[in-house]
This record gives C-alpha cells, sequence and structure tokens, in this order.
C-alpha cells in the first residue's frame, strides 16, 4: 500500500448547523474554583430544600402565575438551565432551555395543571461528579397534577448545580437547577391493569373461544351493507400499522391500560422484520436495553441477541400478552371523518377485505429498513454482476467464488463483510464518508454502566434516567465520554486508520448519539 498518510489526517470532524455545541457547567463555567464536599446528610437537606422551595411555588401558579414563574426561575440555573417535559406539563413532549423560554412554559402550563402533593422519593438524592471539573446533586420526587377524573400521577428528576451566591462571600454559593425532567406516569381515572389490578376472575373452559373472538373483531362489519361500527360495539380504539418491536410496545402499554387495540402487520407472522434480514445479523446494543414492556427477557439471555433469536421471541411476547394482531394483513384506504375525526380503515387481511372505524391510528412501520434507499450510478444498468441492498442480502455463501464490493462502512456494512470474509468470500468495503466507530465493550460501559448494565435499575428507572437529559444539553457530556473512549479504542482506531479507513467523533464529537437521533446510522459499534 506504500506510505500511509498521517494517521490524524484520517479523522474528520463533524459540526451541524442547527445542534447546538453546548458545554457542560464546569466548576471554571459557573465561577467556582473546586469541587463542594458533601456529605450525604448534607445532600439530602440541599434536595430537600430546593424541592420544598419548589412546590411552594409551584402549588400558587394558579392564583399567581408570574409570580410562580418568576420564584422558580430563581431556582434554577441562571447562565444555563433546561426543562424537558413529558406530558405531563404540556400534554406533549417537549423541551426548553433558557430562562426566558422556560419562564413563558411555565405561565402557560403550570397554572392548569395544579401541582400538588410534591415530595422527595426515598433514598433517590445522591452527589455525583461524572469528571474532575463537573459536580451537581441528582434527585428524584414524585407530584401529582389536577384533581378528581384528570388527576394524573408524575414524577421528575432534577439536577442542582453550584451557583456563586449573589452578593455573597468568595466561596460561598447556592445550588440551583441545570436541568428539570418532569414525567407523566398514570391518569388516575385510567390505571394500568397489572399486579394488583390485573384480572382476577377465573376461566373455565371459555377462554380460547374469548380469544379468537376479541383478535378478530368480527362484529365490526358484520354488515355489509352498514358502516363499520366504532369501538365497543366492534371495531378496536386503537389501530397500529406494523408489528415490529414498536408496535408490540405500545400495544402492550395500550392493553394494560384497558384500551382495545389491533396490529396490522403485513408479513405472515409477528418477527418477520427481523427474519427477512440478513442470517448474520446480531443486535449491537446488549440485553439490558433492550427489554419489552411486562415481559422482560429473562436472566439467561445471551449480552447481544440473534436476530432469528429475537423474532422467535416477538413472535411469543405477542402470544404471551394476548396481543390482538392480524398478519398477512395491509391497508388499502385510510381516510378520516372531518367532523368526528374517527378514522374509516380497509385492511386487507389474507386477501378478505375488512372494515373498521377507529379514534387513533399509530405508524410503527420503522425507520425505513424495509425499503432500501438504493443510490443510482452511472452505468450500473450495464453492470453485469448482481447488486444488492442490505435488506435484500441473505448470507455471503450466496456469493462463495466471487468477488464482492460492499458499499457503506456503518454497522451492516461491518456485519456483512465480515460475514464475507469469514467465509472466504474476497470481500472490500468502499467508505463514501468517515464513519463514527467505537467498541462496545469500551463504549457502552462508559456511557451506560450502572444504567443499562448487570448491575443498573430497573429498566423503566434506566429509560427515565436517560430521557432526563435533553438531547441538545448532553452534547457536552457526550464530548467528554466520546474522547475518553477513543483513548481507550485507540489500538483500534489507528488499525482503521492504517488501512485508510476514515473516522469520526460524531456530531460535535460527541459519539454516536447525536448520529443515533438525527441520522439513524453513520456509525459503527465494534463488539469482537
Amino acid at each position: 500500500m506504500g506510505e500511509h498518510p498521517d494517521l490524524k489526517a484520517m479523522e474528520t470532524h463533524l459540526g451541524s448547523d442547527t445542534i447546538p455545541n453546548t458545554p457542560l457547567p464546569t466548576l471554571e463555567r459557573q465561577g467556582l474554583k473546586g469541587l463542594p464536599t458533601l456529605s450525604s446528610t448534607e445532600v439530602v437537606s440541599i434536595a430537600e430544600t430546593w424541592l420544598s422551595s419548589f412546590a411552594k411555588e409551584a402549588t400558587r401558579a394558579s392564583s399567581s402565575p408570574s409570580e410562580a414563574a418568576s420564584g422558580i426561575l430563581a431556582l434554577l440555573n441562571p447562565s444555563d438551565a433546561w426543562w424537558r417535559d413529558l406530558l405531563v406539563l404540556t400534554w406533549d413532549m417537549r423541551t426548553f432551555s433558557g430562562l426566558e423560554k422556560i419562564r413563558a412554559f411555565l405561565e402557560a402550563c403550570l397554572p392548569r395543571a395544579e401541582m400538588h402533593d410534591v415530595h422527595l422519593r426515598e433514598g433517590s438524592a445522591f452527589y455525583q461528579t461524572p469528571f474532575p471539573d463537573v459536580a451537581w446533586i441528582s434527585l428524584i420526587f414524585d407530584f401529582k397534577v389536577r384533581e378528581g377524573r384528570e388527576e394524573g400521577v408524575g414524577m421528575g428528576i432534577v439536577r442542582l448545580v453550584p451557583v456563586p451566591r449573589s452578593g455573597g462571600q468568595d466561596g460561598e454559593f447556592d445550588w440551583k437547577a441545570h436541568t428539570v425532567f418532569t414525567n407523566l406516569e398514570s391518569l388516575s381515572a385510567f390505571p394500568w391493569h397489572f399486579g394488583p389490578l390485573r384480572n382476577s376472575q377465573p376461566n373455565h373452559g371459555k377462554w380460547a373461544a374469548q380469544r379468537g373472538r376479541e383478535a378478530l373483531f368480527a362484529d365490526a362489519d358484520a354488515d355489509l351493507d352498514a358502516p363499520p361500527r366504532p369501538y365497543p360495539n366492534g371495531s378496536p380504539q386503537v389501530l397500529v400499522i406494523g408489528g415490529g418491536q414498536s408496535g408490540l410496545d405500545i400495544a402492550a402499554r395500550l392493553k394494560a391500560l384497558g384500551v382495545s387495540t389491533l396490529i396490522v402487520e403485513k408479513n405472515a407472522h409477528i418477527g418477520d422484520n427481523w427474519r427477512s434480514r440478513y442470517d448474520a445479523l446480531c443486535l449491537h446494543d446488549p440485553v439490558w436495553y433492550d427489554h419489552l414492556p411486562y415481559l422482560p427477557f429473562p436472566s439467561t439471555w445471551p449480552v447481544y441477541t440473534p436476530a432469528l433469536k429475537l423474532a422467535n421471541w416477538l413472535e411469543n411476547y405477542a402470544e404471551a400478552l394476548e396481543l390482538n394482531v392480524w398478519t398477512s394483513s395491509n391497508i388499502t384506504s385510510l381516510t378520516q371523518d372531518t367532523e368526528t375525526l374517527k378514522w374509516t380503515t380497509f385492511v386487507d387481511k389474507d386477501g378478505v377485505q375488512r372494515r373498521l372505524l377507529v379514534n387513533h391510528v399509530v405508524f410503527c412501520t420503522g425507520s425505513g429498513v424495509g425499503s432500501g434507499n438504493i443510490p443510482v450510478y452511472p452505468g450500473r444498468d450495464e453492470f453485469k454482476g448482481e447488486a444488492l441492498h442490505s435488506t435484500q442480502h441473505k448470507r455471503a455463501l450466496d456469493h462463495a467464488g466471487k468477488k464482492v464490493v460492499v458499499v457503506g462502512a456503518c454497522n451492516s456494512a461491518h456485519d456483512i463483510a465480515v460475514d464475507y470474509y469469514e467465509h472466504g468470500v474476497d470481500v472490500t468495503m468502499f467508505q463514501r464518508g468517515s464513519t463514527y466507530v467505537m467498541s462496545t465493550k469500551n463504549g457502552w460501559d462508559v456511557l451506560f454502566k450502572g444504567l443499562y448494565s448487570e448491575d443498573g435499575p430497573p429498566v423503566d428507572l434506566a429509560d427515565r434516567i436517560v430521557a432526563s437529559f435533553p438531547h441538545h444539553m448532553g452534547v457536552g457530556l457526550n464530548q467528554r465520554g466520546t474522547r475518553h473512549i477513543a483513548d481507550l479504542d485507540k489500538d483500534l482506531l489507528e488499525s482503521l486508520h492504517k488501512v485508510n479507513f476514515r473516522t469520526n467523533l460524531g456530531i460535535h464529537d460527541s459519539g454516536f448519539t447525536l448520529l443515533a437521533w438525527t441520522k439513524g446510522g453513520g456509525y459503527s459499534r465494534y463488539r469482537r
């Protein structure tokens, strides 16, 4: 190959015009000289004091919204504050940054929320120093919003950072919120039907017939001369289009709320979206990150799940949770009544036309893997060989004895190229742009150890902790982790550079997270 270029030149940097390069609230940025020293008792006292002030302001928002907003703003980090709300205050999924935007959000949403019963969750306050120059107190609190039939139960996660005390002596500081996360856990009028609220009635010899009728929704269009009948006289309340893991997830959650739901899946079996992929496919996320609601993977499950094994699990999951699924079915027409807002749906179910009238439609059709994005190259029509997208590829031995070029250099490309190599097929990888590469051995521990790991909390809590970091706020945090991972992966990255493989460190050098959220790709997580 001749002399290699300077290895550092093989690393490129990705900026962004739409994602801010948000720094961490370091001690220097906060105007402090050293890490505070706190006992566990002091940590709890600081958390309780802050939360007591917050609760006082929140509960008076109904009568004095502007004053309450000002009072809460005084509890936030003045130079850099974030508030992420999932449904409980906004009935939406919103993130607000900066005191001005947070004030507008609080004045608009907090009065009608009627927040009350705010209390610190026992054992949830911790002093954390993720880096030598970053310190915060993390706390979890529970609360309620509204009352009566509209009452909701919420939880929040706050991170308090030290801020120099206004007018105080040198070294004096207060603890103010850098991030606030509020989440709707449940609605009192619509409780989750699990645990103490699970079905307690015995069923002698009726279950099979009841399940068959429930899944068929036969009464929805029994009269061919009449419009389809809505819930509860025939149709489901919710139609979910797509029976992959997301469709199953949302159907399981809705079922637990007592909401009648139907999944329509084009494949012949649940799990076929994974069975149809290449044989060498194995999940790049570890098992602790991949659990579905109510039926976690058993403790004997491998860390990395082969695609075919996952496919079988998903099919069994749908059966065990009694989810209503129509396979080999396609939506042929979907129209919404502008007055009732209900959706009339025509479904081709195994060649039989069915009609439904539903309240809501949820699209869970995936991120595009079902229809490959195949670029057009000049002269491709003259190419005598076989050209496949990764969604059409099955196994390396299909091309035994041939020369293969894999166009692309991210997860799927590496999976497929390695499969060819291990089966003795002459393979070349063609890299069009640089790729973020990290080993899961080093990267996962840096990013998620203590969360999605063998010693981590329940995945429901881990999900909430991760969600409490707004994506843009997390840029600085991820930059630190990404640099540390790159140091640990030095030998791997240098070996790639030596064969002219170009790497980057992600958007704003923040690793794979923003690439995943904005592009759904652009990275390769190495597991070997």
